[in-house]
């Protein structure tokens, strides 16, 4: 009697993961940010292992900013069905809830005492998954949050500044001292 159960559930499975697979659907994504950012790259591969992992049932179309509506707006259109999914950073939205930038200003540059990575765990493994669906609830907002990637303080463009300012000093030190020594 289990055979003949296990393959009645087996076959429904399959017949439904065939009627599913035969209409793809493709999700409308707004990002808040220009589509060249390396953010939107980023979200580019996770919807491309999706769509891989969903055998191509689930597709996304990636949208710049201001594609549908304006930056600030994109919460608002999720949450009416304008677009289906929105790609921002919660800080955005300090301004309905002030917890929103717990969720989503750069950690670690916002002197809250933990990097990128120890946020990330938290997030998955100490609560904060659970906080933040919690934020979307007293947002009043009928959405659901993920966090794809942990953002942290833009630590290559001050090094980078900082290196050429000392590159220049070595260089103007080096040139002082071979027109020291010519003479």
């Amino acid at each position: 009697m289990k055979k003949i159960i296990s393959l009645f559930v087996g076959s429904l499975l399959l017949t439904v993961m065939t009627v599913t697979g035969a209409s793809a659907q493709t999700l409308k994504c707004q990002t808040v940010i220009s589509s060249k950012a390396d953010e939107v790259v980023m979200l580019k591969d996770f919807t491309d292992t999706v769509t891989e992992l969903t055998g191509g049932s689930l597709k996304f179309e990636i949208m710049p900013a201001g594609s549908v509506v304006g930056v600030k707006e994109t919460l608002d259109a999720v949450d009416k069905g304008l677009i289906d999914c929105g790609f921002a950073w919660t800080h955005y939205w300090s301004g309905d809830h002030p917890a929103a930038m717990l969720f989503g200003s750069p950690v670690a540059g916002a002197g809250v005492g933990i990097d990128n990575i120890a946020f990330l765990s938290w997030f998955q493994y100490g609560g904060g998954k659970e906080l933040y669906d919690q934020l979307w609830s007293e947002m009043g907002r009928d959405i659901k949050g993920f966090m794809l990637q942990p953002v942290g303080p833009v630590l290559l463009q001050w090094v980078v500044e900082i290196f050429f300012q000392l590159l220049k000093q070595e260089q103007l030190m080096l040139l002082n001292g071979v027109v020291q020594n010519l003479t």
